[in-house]
Parts: structure tokens; C-alpha cells; sequence
């Protein structure tokens, strides 16, 4: 899949990607609040609401929940539950094997998924 990007082999891979992803200068204190986050945002956490499920539930936006399909962070069945619970939201997994990168702009055809689905969203 690397060839896919352009790259000429796994190691320039290795360097040009993910090396040119997490060492671009970026405050680190970005990805410690991202962790945060991830470790902490807990919506059913909102205050008046009793449940994970009753949080979801007043969500009232409309919204397409897009995991990747190999997504080990946020995988697909984890989404499918919320989802589930949520009155205007659909799941749409983004299909391949970039997993969590799926859908950051390297790879033309997961960027066309979400292109089609954000665009259909927005007619709406």
C-alpha cells in the first residue's frame, strides 16, 4: 500500500510517513491533549443526563459517523453502538486497511468516500 502514496520503499515509507507525520514540529502539548481526551471525554458524563445512551440520544444533528474499518482507536463496532443510539446519525465505514490514517488526505479514494458522504450530508 505504500506504493500507493508514492513512496519507494518501506523504509522511505517508515521516514516519509510516519516520521514526516509525528515529527513535524508540532507543539507536543497537542498530542498530550488529544491523550487527554481520548482518556477522559466521556459524554455520558453531561451534566443532566443519566446514561452514555441517554447522551447520545439528545444529540438532535444530523450525522454521518465515519470510522475505518481498521481503525483500532475507534473501531467500526464501537461507532455502530453509538450510532445506534443516536435519532439522526447513520454509520458509513470507511473501507480499507489504512486504518486509523484513513481519511487524513494521503490515500484518493478514502478522501472520495468522505467527499461523497460530507457532500450528501450538506444537500440534505
Amino acid at each position: 500500500m505504500w506504493r500507493e502514496l508514492g513512496f519507494t520503499s518501506l523504509e522511505d515509507f517508515a521516514v516519509g510517513f510516519w516520521e514526516g507525520f509525528f515529527l513535524d514540529g508540532r507543539d507536543p502539548n497537542n498530542l498530550l491533549t488529544m491523550l487527554d481526551t481520548w482518556w477522559n471525554g466521556d459524554v455520558g458524563a453531561t451534566p443532566g443526563l443519566s446514561s452514555t445512551e441517554e447522551a447520545l440520544a439528545s444529540i438532535r444533528a444530523r450525522a454521518i459517523v465515519m470510522p475505518a474499518e481498521k481503525d483500532l482507536y475507534f473501531p467500526p463496532e464501537d461507532e455502530r453502538w453509538a450510532v445506534s443510539h443516536m435519532k439522526n446519525a447513520e454509520l458509513r465505514v470507511i473501507p480499507g486497511v489504512w486504518g486509523h490514517f484513513a481519511g487524513g488526505g494521503a490515500n484518493p479514494v478514502d478522501i472520495a468516500f468522505i467527499d461523497e458522504a460530507v457532500g450528501e450530508l450538506l444537500s440534505r
